[in-house]
């Protein structure tokens, strides 16, 4: 009631609204309403304050979709879609657009990949390129069918085929999905409760929601190996995941925050705003986990930068004891970690082989926690620079050499074959070089070889989370003790016969012509506005 009132106090009065009315119905609520519909009507009551003094009006389809939806969703999600709106902003003015000036299917999939991302570190179902091209607009349609309502997702979808999605609706749309989501989260911590037996209604002691937290967390970070529900598996946790100290103290720190308390007791809808936050954050605190692991697999790197021959991957698994390196070739490969071009010894690519399903921290029904992509990070200056779904080559190396990196921490100049590439991207596009296709992507591959993904044409790899592989293909996720020692044989005889194989850096990459963009690029804005 407090915010409420002072929202409406430090608003100017819009739309013929004023504070008094307000008073008088927050009056009326705590007095005369039954107890049991005050909680309901608190939500109508904000959600009557969010929209008379919003800064925007709802779109058609926003109206449209909020009658489907509950008053508690509907709040949540107007909340959101001003943040979501400002975090698509640079991104949307990149992207290539339809006949309408919006966003068609793929691409209003790639925006939305993009923005969970590089907000949560999230992969929701539905968004994953999975092999497939970007405009494949039955995995969009997986994404508004896998939690939504029918007649939501239909809603969605009609409006999409009819005209494309403007930046609004978009971000309309990313602020549906994440709060599904985070529904689902809720769900998974009355398991939690449910599994402790404890009460959904009134307070109990903090250290109980605590248990009940940790209980959600291992939900979520195991797969069927490990039974939460189980007093035995619960109390050799530490055994499984060495890391567990440190996401209790996540745990109790976003406690702390969301509840501004460290003892006495919390209620249930306290616990939901704490998962609510664990779930947003989590992806951007255990990437610390990533970095380390990609500083350890860079201790083999060869002479190619971004490239661990195979032999030294499953070497260090036999002979180091680093264990995480034990996936089999034939999974490696069906990831797409494999570089494996004719004339050379099968290597790891290093940042494929980070992002890959065999890495993912933690998943749900909707979505996967994985490593933040670094070279996200690096797209985004680029598309925050240009504005435009292209630009020539001029323009590109103007902005990309001040770029720094984890390997780069300095600006640097860019070698003369960087430049020759990219003048064979425009010349293929007559004078314009796309800034999302594969040729581009295989040119900032080149120039973040640790950073960015080697980008393998659509269909040729299927990455799949270790259990979908085995369950799916039969192909055997990890190595036989046989196979590492005779990877890393190979690589040893394939080093005394070549031994300077890999020396110079512009021929151990591969680079094709291949293209495939993200949507046809409309280019008729003159290039040399470019």
């Amino acid at each position: 009631s407090g915010v409420l009132l002072a929202k409406c106090s430090k608003s100017s009065c819009r739309r013929g609204c004023c504070c008094r009315p307000l008073q008088s119905a927050l009056a009326w609520r705590d007095n005369m309403a039954p107890s049991s519909y005050r909680g309901s009507l608190t939500l109508l009551l904000a959600i009557f304050v969010v929209r008379t003094f919003a800064e925007r009006e709802l779109t058609e389809l926003e109206v449209a979709v909020e009658e489907q939806l509950p008053i508690n969703q509907r709040l949540g999600i107007e909340g959101r879609v001003p943040t979501m709106t400002e975090a698509l902003r640079p991104l949307y003015a990149a992207l290539p657009k339809n006949e309408n000036s919006e966003l068609a299917h793929g691409t209003v999939r790639y925006a939305l990949y993009r923005l969970f991302r590089q907000m949560h570190a999230w992969l929701v179902k539905g968004l994953i390129p999975a092999g497939q091209p970007w405009s494949a607009s039955p995995s969009l349609s997986d994404a508004l069918d896998h939690k939504m309502t029918q007649k939501v997702a239909d809603l969605f979808k009609k409006h999409l085929d009819k005209s494309g999605f403007n930046l609004e609706e978009t971000a309309f749309l990313a602020a549906t999905l994440e709060e599904l989501i985070f529904e689902e989260a809720i769900e998974r911590l009355k398991s939690a409760y449910s599994i402790l037996e404890l009460p959904l209604e009134g307070t109990i002691p903090w250290p109980q929601v605590t248990q009940a937290l940790e209980v959600f967390m291992m939900e979520y970070l195991f797969d069927g190996n490990f039974d939460p529900s189980n007093a035995k598996d619960r109390a050799r946790v530490k055994e499984i995941y060495p890391n567990w100290p440190a996401t209790q103290r996540f745990i109790r720190k976003q406690m702390r925050e969301v509840t501004h308390k460290a003892e006495g007791e919390l209620e249930f809808a306290e616990a939901e705003h704490v998962v609510a936050q664990m779930s947003a954050r989590y992806g951007h605190w255990q990437d610390i986990e990533c970095r380390e692991l990609k500083h350890t697999l860079l201790a083999y790197e060869s002479r190619c930068q971004g490239r661990v021959d195979l032999g030294d991957f499953h070497g260090s698994a036999a002979g180091d004891g680093k264990w995480q390196f034990s996936e089999s070739e034939d999974y490696l490969r069906q990831l797409g970690t494999l570089d494996e071009e004719k004339g050379k010894m099968p290597s790891v690519i290093v940042p494929n082989y980070i992002d890959s399903p065999s890495n993912y921290i933690g998943s749900s029904d909707t979505y996967a926690v994985v490593c933040l992509d670094e070279c996200l990070s690096l797209m985004s200056q680029l598309e925050r620079a240009i504005a435009a779904p292209f630009a020539t080559p001029a323009k590109i190396i103007t902005i990309v050499k001040t770029f720094t990196s984890s390997s780069h921490p300095e600006p640097r100049l860019l070698p003369a074959y960087l430049l020759r590439h990219l003048e064979s991207i425009a010349k293929f596009h007559g004078g314009i070089v796309p800034l999302h296709g594969r040729l581009f992507a295989q040119w900032m591959h080149h120039l973040y070889p640790r950073e960015c993904q080697y980008p393998f044409f659509s269909e040729g790899t299927t990455p799949m989370l270790p259990y979908e592989s085995r369950n799916k293909t039969g192909i055997e996720v990890m190595a036989s003790p046989e196979e590492l020692e005779a990877s890393e044989q190979a690589m040893n005889q394939a080093l005394k016969a070549t031994p300077l194989l890999h020396k110079i850096h512009e021929t151990c990459l591969p680079w094709t012509m291949q293209e495939e963009l993200l949507a046809p690029v409309d280019q008729s804005p003159k290039i040399n506005e470019l």
